[in-house]
Parts: structure tokens; sequence; C-alpha cells
């Protein structure tokens, strides 16, 4: 049997994931034991700790669900050594749809990102973490912040991105905290300039929406039937078989630096 034939074992207790598991039979099957197998860590409380945890228990990969924002200085306390697979799945920011958005531009660069985001206040951090990784994502460059300001009623952030083409690309997020306790949120997105790209992600609609406008006119993606979870799992388990590198967990620090660096504003 060679590596993409192998069956890995999936160490979840999360419904979403043992699902997922069931709907993967001929490359994953769940199991008890972290040994050898492929860890779903949840996304909330102490997450890092968890990761940690899951990989000196001998997991072969890690699966980190949902992930919150943690406070930075549990992030400081000991590195993640990067020597297995990390996945980590946000719902807000599937890279198949992000892969759509870019793709479906043809390689004409974005003019202007600006990304606005509303969620209840305990999860606001997370969407707006998301937000900074769909502005990342289409101005292609990693976010420079030039302004900052967070109040009681929202927050403001203004930045800059070298674009591939090497000129500066600016963007824009807002956030605002709304009532309710709905899972989730919503983040809206639109990249401007030669083709427009409009992004709606509303989780408690459980809606997902991306549209594509050039000269020859809008073009809606086709909706992504595929749970966020299997398609997490899926990529762990490819990582797994193929032994490329990810790059999820380099992504979300970034973004989560940006959130940080907001909300300390």
């Amino acid at each position: 049997m060679n590596s993409a034939d192998r069956v890995f074992g999936v160490c979840t207790a999360l419904p979403a994931y043992v699902a997922a598991v069931a709907g993967l039979p001929l490359s994953a099957v769940r199991t008890d034991d972290v040994r050898g197998a492929v860890a779903v860590v949840p996304g909330s409380g102490d997450w890092w700790h968890g990761m940690l945890a899951a990989r000196a228990e001998g997991a072969v990969a890690v699966v980190l669900a949902d992930p919150g924002v943690l406070p930075q200085e549990i992030l400081a306390s000991r590195p993640w050594p990067g020597d297995i697979p990390l996945i980590a799945e946000r719902p807000r920011l599937r890279p198949d749809v992000v892969a759509d958005a870019v793709r479906a531009r043809q390689g004409s660069p974005a003019q202007i990102v600006t990304v606005e985001c509303a969620a209840p206040a305990a999860s606001l951090d997370a969407v707006l973490r998301d937000g900074f990784g769909w502005a990342r994502s289409l101005a292609r460059g990693r976010l420079t912040p030039q302004a900052c300001r967070a109040t009681a009623h929202g927050r403001v952030a203004l930045m800059d991105s070298a674009g591939p083409d090497g000129g500066s690309v600016p963007a824009t997020l807002v956030g605002t905290p709304v009532g309710g306790a709905h899972i989730g949120g919503l983040v809206q997105v639109l990249a401007l300039g030669e083709v427009r790209t409009e992004v709606t992600v509303d989780q408690p609609a459980g809606l997902t929406r991306l549209e594509t406008s050039t000269a020859d006119g809008a073009l809606r993606a086709p909706e992504r039937y595929e749970s966020s979870a299997r398609l997490a799992l899926r990529r762990a388990l490819v990582a797994c078989s193929s032994g490329r590198r990810v790059t999820d967990l380099d992504e979300l620090l970034e973004d989560m630096a940006l959130t940080w660096a907001l909300k300390g504003s």
C-alpha cells in the first residue's frame, strides 16, 4: 500500500468531524488513540496547549477546529515545532473559496480591498481575524497596519499591502459588535480594480457567496456543499500522504497579530 492509499485514524469527538470521518471512508477511520492518528483539537479555550499535547502524544497531524483568538502571551510561551502538518479550519475563510476568488480575478490585481465584519462581542475578534485573512488573500501580500482604532462601538483598521506587482494596495477593515448570541458572524469583502470581487460570508444564515465582475459581465461561483470540517480533514489527510508543507498556522498567526494590534489600539 502506498501513502496515497493509506487509511489514517482520526481522533475526535466533535460531531462535525465524526460526520466528516464517515464521509471519507476510503482514507479515514475514527480512533480513540492519538498516537499515529490525525488529532482534531477544538478551537475553544487554550487550543495552543491542545495542539502541543496532541503532538506530544504522537499525532501525525493536527486539525484545529474553528479556533478563537488567544491572548498573545500564550503563543509566546512555547513555539509550535512545525514537524507535523497543522490544518486550521476557518469556516469564514475557506481555502477553496479563497482559491476560487483569486483564480476568478485571472491575475488582475486589486487596487483597493475593503472588509466589513459584524458579530456578537464574544466572537468579534475571531471574525475580524478572518476578515484580515480575506484582505491579505485578495491584496496578495502581507498587510502592514497604518492606523487602527478600537472603541466600544466598533473597530477600524487602515492597512497597506505590497501587491504581487510591487505596487501598494490599500485595505480597510471595519468591525461592528452586534447583539444576540448567534454563532459566528458576517464578513463582507470587496476587492476593486479592473475586476471586482465581492464575497459575503453569513454564518448564521449558512451563506457563502462569491461574485466576480469583469468587462464581460458578472459570474457567481457555484456553491460549495462540502462541510468546512470535511474540507479541513481532507486537507490534513492529503498533507499526511503527500508530505507537502502547509502554511495554515503561519497565516493564522499573521492574521491574529493584526487582530491584537487592532484590539490594543
